[in-house]
């Protein structure tokens, strides 16, 4: 065996064993065969087009591609597909309540609130402007979902894509202030969504279109959410429901919402188990863990009653996070159909 052929089938390592058995011998010749008359004296390498396809690759057989329907690997395609699906409509509900803020903030909906529009700059200032972009901003995230809902995967991954840049300058600036690595951690969440979108929705994945009422529940979610606010938000409301009504302790009710309803399922209709929402829903669970931890100390002052209950319920919120996305993982790994044999002697597969 040549040295560069020994370099290729490491990199092939990244594959499945069980696909590495059918197409290994087949994908090495090819590669050799772009590479004629090179020595061990050269010191050759695959090249770096050849190994981000084979990552690649590996990544598209794992969620259920390239012709390769073993049924784990397929459930784990639905899996991060969802992931991507309920990521796309939290980021769009966050973009509803943001815009619906705004157009409070300046009377277009309710009563003006004119302190906090003196305090976005005076009116026609580039201030003031920035600060109105910024909250629809978050409103770009329906078309990705619109996109999805439609069967089309590459429109939504190329929208998502467009929704998070644009969000950056915007959250950076309002952030400036603050630590500069809390504002990035607050973007793990629709970064996660994004990965999740252009690693599920690949070119083997099955299109699904979906029907159109499902842009109702973000947009109905936000208005109730508003609402609530409204209803909730004042002087004398109890310290400890403050952590549940920012965007980490919104997704967090959401998330535990939705695995409380799965574990009804789980227990009571087995004939629906599937591992897709519970491992989903526990990754979706980790960034916003991070996002948690990473607001949870600011500001807090620990002689303060008021804070130090805040603070304890974000630290409490923190822990039913952790707890569930354990829960949540352990049970939908066990739900997975078994790995596949393996063959000439390699480790099964995960």
């Amino acid at each position: 065996m040549s040295l560069l052929e020994d370099r290729y089938r490491s990199w092939l390592r990244l594959l499945p064993a069980s696909y590495r058995a059918e197409r290994e011998e087949e994908m090495v010749s090819v590669f050799l065969e772009g590479s004629p008359g090179v020595s061990d004296a050269d010191g050759p390498r695959p090249r770096w087009s050849e190994i981000v396809s084979v990552a690649v690759l590996a990544v598209r057989v794992r969620l259920g591609g390239a012709g390769h329907t073993v049924p784990r690997f397929l459930a784990w395609g639905e899996t991060i597909r969802l992931v991507a699906l309920l990521g796309v409509g939290f980021q769009a509900l966050l973009g509803a309540l943001a815009a619906t803020a705004t157009l409070r903030m300046y009377g277009v909906i309710g009563e003006a609130h004119p302190l906090l529009a003196q305090g976005a700059g005076p009116p026609g200032s580039p201030e003031r402007l920035v600060v109105i972009l910024g909250g629809f901003t978050g409103a770009l995230w329906f078309a990705p979902l619109v996109a999805l809902l439609a069967g089309r995967p590459r429109a939504a991954r190329a929208l998502a894509l467009l929704a998070f840049a644009l969000k950056l300058p915007f959250l950076l600036q309002e952030r400036v202030d603050v630590f500069l690595w809390s504002a990035l951690i607050g973007l793990l969440p629709s970064l996660v969504t994004v990965l999740a979108l252009w690693a599920g929705f690949h070119r083997d994945a099955r299109l699904v279109r979906r029907p159109a009422w499902l842009l109702l529940p973000p947009l109905v979610a936000g208005a109730a959410l508003v609402a609530l606010h409204d209803a909730i938000a004042s002087p004398t409301t109890a310290a400890w429901v403050w952590p549940w009504l920012d965007d980490p302790g919104l997704a967090s009710a959401l998330i535990l919402g939705a695995g409380v309803a799965y574990g009804c399922v789980h227990v009571y209709a087995p004939a629906r188990r599937t591992p897709s929402w519970p491992i989903a829903l526990a990754i979706l669970a980790l960034p916003m863990l991070c996002v948690r931890l990473a607001t949870m100390g600011y500001g807090a002052d620990f002689d303060d009653e008021v804070s130090r209950t805040i603070t304890l319920g974000m630290a409490g919120q923190t822990a039913l996070l952790l707890a569930f996305a354990a829960w949540s993982a352990v049970l939908g790994i066990r739900t997975l159909p078994a790995a596949p044999a393996p063959d000439r002697g390699e480790p099964a597969e995960g």
